[in-house]
């Protein structure tokens, strides 16, 4: 017997943020869109990760949330390496 193991993420709820290393994973609850700003620990590729640190979370208004909540992330990444 052939047992295959597939590692996938869809694209709809997880994806990599460009010109960084976090990643950003989507939840739809009702019209609000929630988003979680993720780093792998343990690989480069969220996908093969087994382990994942969850940095913030907010409730997406517009596109200008952005950049305000990578770089709220990426402060909160730099504290938990020093």
């Amino acid at each position: 017997m052939l047992i295959k193991d597939f590692k996938l993420i869809h694209t709809d709820f997880v994806k990599k943020l460009v010109n960084t290393e976090l990643y950003e994973m989507r939840v739809s609850v009702g019209t609000n869109e929630y988003r979680s700003i993720l780093f792998s620990i343990d690989h480069e590729n969220i996908i093969e990760a087994t382990q994942v640190v969850i940095l913030n979370g907010f409730l997406k208004k517009s596109t200008k949330d952005y950049n305000k909540q990578i770089k709220k992330a990426e402060k909160i990444l730099n504290n938990l390496e020093s």
